[in-house]
């Protein structure tokens, strides 16, 4: 009887093996694009890593050893290199304004970059305590600007600072916060899209942390939950939700951390980023190697703007950028007779509008705009003519406002900030499709 029950329950164990097996396979297959394998994009490198995606889906990764950064063109399909001597460039990361940020573990610093010549830009970080870092490794910029990044002592013999931790850049670049001191070895590090939650990969302790981002410009963190007994080097999110983790293989885990795929490569990943033109290539970053894996899902946070949402209702944010007069979205695409809310946020000081106008007439409206002189503060800088379709009040800093109107005939409609001077940058383009 021993026995029979003994074999009953290797049975159920099997059995209960074989159907999480199953599952695993069938969650893989809902994110991967059907028939697709790892593809070698390119190879002959001595250590890469750092994948990060522009708006166009371009990817950028780094040759630590070689001591460059490297350009994956997503149309081309074409690699070139974009910065030779890039100070030990590591880990990536690009704002929402389009410039590239970078970890230099050789120069023990985090910098940005010119993308149009590689030409440093601006030292965001170099120290803490009066100390140099340790070796800044990986990166992630908070929706408000600031910056959370590593800072492990990989190569180094001794450390510059008294530990290994986490630390915050804020978004003006005038302090710098340890915010996590009770990791190992802390590496990778990604961010939630609505800059709500914060995961950290420890793989000193081979664990993968989760916290919640508290309010505020201080990066401060609370909250902190076990949510993978698996480190990893980079880390990527989709917009399901699911985390990729870099650990021999590529480990995806759901939102309540739950292994539903695991994705092996031909080479050990080193890191990982969504990118393409549809932002649905799962790029990585491979030793010796540059590999791609089309996917059935898009990056966290991508949006195609060339594309209309589904469905009669298109809901759209466009914020102003701090201290950079911009818009955060230039472009963005919807149907004829699609209803469109269009949240405009101020989160630049200046007073700032959102005037939508008829194809062609941006300059026009803006030139009647200065014109109105004096008058055109009580106008909210806002002319009488039919050339302006919809748009808010001048907005002052932290104020939103609520757009609301049904997509017209097909062209491309400008929405251009109307206070003097600004129309020149502050500007952008509704695409209206059949």
């Amino acid at each position: 009887m021993k026995f029979h029950r003994y074999k009953a329950v290797l049975a159920a164990v099997l059995c209960s093996q074989f159907a999480e097996s199953d599952d695993l396979l069938a969650k893989k297959e809902s994110l991967v694009a059907d028939g697709s394998k790892p593809v070698k994009l390119a190879g002959g490198f001595r250590f890469t890593e750092g994948p990060a995606a522009d708006g166009k889906g371009d990817v950028y990764f780094t040759d630590i050893p070689n001591n460059r950064i490297h350009k994956w063109s997503a149309v081309d399909k074409k690699l070139s290199t974009f910065i030779e001597n890039s100070g030990g460039a590591n880990g990536l990361y690009f704002s929402k304004e389009g410039d590239i940020y970078a970890c230099l573990g050789e120069k023990r610093c985090v910098t940005s970059f010119y993308l149009e010549d590689g030409t440093e830009k601006e030292l965001v970080g170099d120290q803490f305590d009066g100390r140099p870092f340790n070796n800044p490794n990986d990166l992630w910029i908070h929706p408000n600007g600031g910056i959370f990044f590593t800072d492990p002592n990989y190569g180094r013999k001794e450390l510059s600072q008294d530990g290994e931790y986490l630390f915050y850049i804020t978004p003006y670049r005038d302090q710098v916060f340890r915010v996590a001191s009770d990791l190992k070895r802390p590496n990778g590090v990604i961010g939630t899209p609505d800059g709500k939650t914060l995961f950290v990969a420890d793989p000193g302790q081979g664990k993968t942390f989760r916290y919640t981002i508290d309010e505020g410009e201080e990066g401060t963190l609370s909250d902190k939950k076990l949510f993978a007994e698996s480190g990893s080097d980079g880390m990527t999110l989709d917009k399901k939700g699911n985390l990729y983790l870099t650990s021999g293989t590529v480990k995806v885990l759901n939102p309540e951390g739950k292994e539903i795929a695991d994705l092996a490569f031909p080479e050990r990943p080193s890191n990982i980023c969504f990118g393409g033109t549809d932002g649905k290539t799962l790029f990585v970053t491979a030793r010796t190697g540059f590999y791609s894996l089309a996917m059935q899902v898009a990056g966290a946070g991508f949006v195609n703007a060339s594309t209309p949402q589904a469905g009669d209702e298109a809901k759209v944010t466009i914020a102003c950028i701090k201290e950079k007069l911009l818009y955060d979205t230039k472009k963005f695409t919807v149907r004829t007779g699609q209803k469109v809310t269009v949240l405009f946020k101020n989160d630049d000081y200046p007073p700032h509008n959102l005037i939508f106008v008829k194809p062609g007439t941006a300059d026009e409206v803006a030139a009647l705009a200065i014109a109105l002189g004096a008058e055109g503060f009580a106008k909210q800088f806002r002319p009488d003519t039919d050339k302006v379709l919809w748009g808010s009040t001048m907005l002052e800093h932290g104020q939103r406002a609520t757009i609301q109107f049904t997509a017209p005939a097909p062209g491309d409609y400008p929405y251009v900030c109307t206070f003097p001077g600004h129309s020149i940058i502050m500007r952008g383009v509704m695409h209206v499709v059949k």
